[in-house]
């Protein structure tokens, strides 16, 4: 997928700006979300994230003339000084033209990315986040979610208050929901005020206000929180409840008129619920002010192009050889005001019951779990066991 090799030599001055043009804009065609440049004792190693996972894509011999890290540095106007820190920052990039003075070459388009950059014993390695275009945002019913997950969600991002919390680890599409959960509040028969406070943003919504961290404001996603109360704001998003004060400040808003959204890493919706115990948010004050949570995890489909065949080949235009393409989700998620399994949860709460006491509470309500709707699709044939291995680990 990249070949600057085959017309420059390592030792040519030119070869890092040839490398990274090739590597992001096959990147781009790929539809990568991350690219990883990791520098070597005598090369660089180069991978693409596709559909959630790291693949392997090119390895080119290292030289002191060239230095592909050292280009983007120089691209997103990082300081080449501070070689021994760790640096972050945004990357606009231009495919399919020189990316230099091509501004009207209607061939061309921009591409927002960020670039973090991190010291190794070997140099500095560069990882870049591809962010997903503006009109990309999808819609709740583009998430391909159930229909009675759905349902439940639209609920309640219709309410006017409370609080939804989405849970799962990295690469699990948290953000990707809670963009649609706007986007959805922001297009209804109502009109509401929304803000959001992120760290970073990774797409820009044009019917919302969207607030980004500066780390240089001494702002925290909690202060920002409490100064977004007073902006008249009637739905808040936080990008991650990363510590107690945050959750403090979203639970605080939820209880006083606010609808707030906001993610949490997660395995479970008990896991979830415990979590917020063990950060001495008080049972009787969850119970106020979370509306919902909402657990997911995301599985490769099995590629249709390349499925009939005995093994995936390289060629595969559709998957470039992993055997997968596209993601489904799967995903669980209980609206805590439902009479049916909202009391029983938060009194399983109030006694202090393991996260797995948690989750059985909400099996017996009839919401699936994660592992039966992954079972579902092995036996459809969307999905195979491998890769429920690699999302969701061994059967407990």
């Amino acid at each position: 997928m990249i070949s600057p090799a085959s017309r420059l030599s390592p030792a040519d001055p030119n070869f890092a700006i040839e490398v990274i043009q090739s590597c992001l804009t096959s990147a781009i065609q790929c539809g990568a979300s991350d690219v990883h440049i990791q520098p070597r004792l005598e090369s660089w190693e180069i991978s693409f994230r596709i559909d959630g996972v790291l693949q392997p894509v090119e390895s080119f011999p290292r030289s002191d003339e060239s230095d592909p890290v050292a280009r983007l540095m120089a691209l997103a106007g990082m300081p080449s000084y501070r070689m021994g820190v760790p640096q972050e920052g945004p990357l606009r990039w231009r495919s399919g033209g020189t990316n230099r003075n091509d501004a009207g070459d209607p061939n061309t388009s921009d591409h927002e990315m960020r670039l973090g950059i991190f010291p190794t014993v070997h140099g500095n390695r560069a990882a870049i986040r591809i962010m997903e275009e503006r009109e990309s945002v999808r819609q709740l019913d583009e998430l391909g979610l159930d229909a009675g997950t759905l349902d439940r969600l639209q609920t309640i991002c219709d309410a006017r208050d409370g609080w939804l919390l989405v849970a799962g680890p990295a690469g699990s599409g948290k953000t990707t929901t809670l963009y649609a959960c706007l986007s959805h509040i922001a297009g209804g028969e109502f009109r509401r005020s929304v803000l959001s406070i992120e760290d970073p943003i990774e797409s820009v919504i044009d019917s919302i206000s969207q607030s980004q961290l500066q780390s240089s404001s001494g702002l925290t996603l909690a202060s920002a929180m409490r100064a977004a109360v007073r902006q008249d704001a009637e739905v808040l998003l936080v990008s991650e409840i990363r510590d107690v004060e945050t959750a403090e400040a979203v639970l605080a808003a939820s209880m006083t008129g606010h609808l707030c959204f906001s993610s949490i890493h997660a395995g479970t919706i008990g896991g979830t619920l415990r979590r917020l115990v063990q950060m001495n948010l008080p049972t009787f004050a969850i119970q106020s002010g979370l509306r919902g949570v909402l657990c997911q995890r995301l599985l490769r489909r099995r590629c249709d192009v390349c499925d009939s065949a005995p093994k995936a080949t390289k060629d595969c235009p559709r998957c470039h050889g992993t055997g997968y393409a596209g993601r489904v989700p799967i995903s669980q998620i209980v609206d805590l005001n439902d009479p049916q399994c909202g009391p029983a949860v938060f009194d399983a709460l109030a006694k202090q019951l393991p996260a797995s006491d948690l989750d059985r509470i909400l099996e017996d309500a009839g919401i699936d779990s994660l592992r039966c709707q992954a079972e579902r699709l092995i036996e459809e044939g969307v999905t195979d066991r491998e890769e429920v291995f690699r999302v969701l680990g061994r059967t407990s």
